[in-house]
């Protein structure tokens, strides 16, 4: 029991990249059937989860749709693969996790509030340093997953300290 708790928890950031990866998929589906309500529902169910960092991926020079749903396929992939062999890829596991955990952490800082914000530099005193709490369900699930992941991580490396 304790194993498949393991392998749930780390395979928060993986979700979280397929996640993303639903939602660049769901873009496209939206240009290519705009009437449609499943495409719809899939895109705002995603969108307060993972705006921001999605835009910022698709904000880059030359990067299409197309090639974010690669590049977060792959990563997702690399995920499942760093699960299947916990012991071998811990710094991977660790990179992978915080990178994940950072993407929630800035998509939430824009979607807990109503209002729209921007990438730029932010007047001083106007910040506020708070961890934003995701509005969503889902993003609530995804931050909760990844953050024991982190954890789960953090536990391996002093473990494999302690060891040597």
């Amino acid at each position: 029991m304790r194993t498949l708790v393991l392998t749930f928890v780390r395979l928060g950031p993986t979700l979280v990249y397929a996640a993303g990866m639903l939602f660049a998929a769901s873009i496209i589906l939206l240009a290519t059937f705009p009437g449609n309500p499943l495409s719809w529902a899939l895109y705002l169910t995603l969108l307060p989860v993972l705006r921001l960092p999605a835009f910022v991926l698709l904000d880059l020079p030359g990067v299409e749709v197309w090639h974010v749903i690669a590049a977060l396929a792959f990563i997702a992939a690399c995920g499942v693969y760093f699960v299947t062999q916990p012991k071998r890829f811990i710094r991977a596991r660790f990179f992978h996790a915080h990178v994940a955990l950072l993407a929630l952490i800035f998509a939430n800082t824009g979607a807990h509030s109503a209002q729209a914000v921007g990438l730029g530099l932010t007047p001083p005193g106007e910040y506020q340093w708070s961890l934003p709490i995701p509005t969503t369900l889902l993003g609530t699930a995804l931050v909760t997953l990844v953050a024991l992941a982190c954890l789960s991580t953090h536990a391996d490396i002093i473990r494999r300290i302690l060891r040597a």
